[in-house]
């Protein structure tokens, strides 16, 4: 669970910073698109990252599972969130709220893959011994 601390930490501080260089050149206007992007990203990230990392003391059945039911939920929420947030307020989220949820989802997208990538036990390859270097 160290590994979704750390998404959840470095996630927040991601989102912040975007957010922050999104207010400097667009003004304050951009808050609400912007912290619902971060919203509809991060939600259905940290819940599936933390599905991935329990089940990955399962079965391999369940770490596959966990992958691709996770990928499904993350686009499911937040492709779906913005799809009917920008019909049901047209006047609130416009085309810009679609670049934000690119960014945030791109963004943690590769953040989680970072970790988990990093949280994969090391393959250890060993030399060959004499006797199988020569068998003969």
């Amino acid at each position: 669970m160290k590994c979704v601390g750390l998404f959840v930490g470095g996630s927040l501080l991601f989102g912040a910073v975007a957010i922050g260089i999104g207010v400097a050149i667009g003004g304050t206007g951009i808050l609400l698109e912007a912290g619902i992007a971060f919203a509809l990203a991060f939600v259905p990230a940290a819940v599936t990252l933390a599905w991935v990392v329990v089940s990955y003391r399962s079965t391999p059945e369940m770490q596959l599972t966990a992958s691709l039911g996770g990928s499904g939920v993350r686009m499911m929420i937040a492709l779906g969130g913005g799809y009917l947030l920008t019909n049901a307020q047209a006047e609130l989220f416009g085309p810009n709220f679609w670049y934000w949820i690119l960014l945030f989802y791109l963004g943690l997208l590769a953040f989680e893959i970072t970790l988990l990538v990093q949280r994969q036990p090391a393959e250890t390859i060993t030399p060959p011994t004499a006797d199988e270097a020569n068998p003969g």
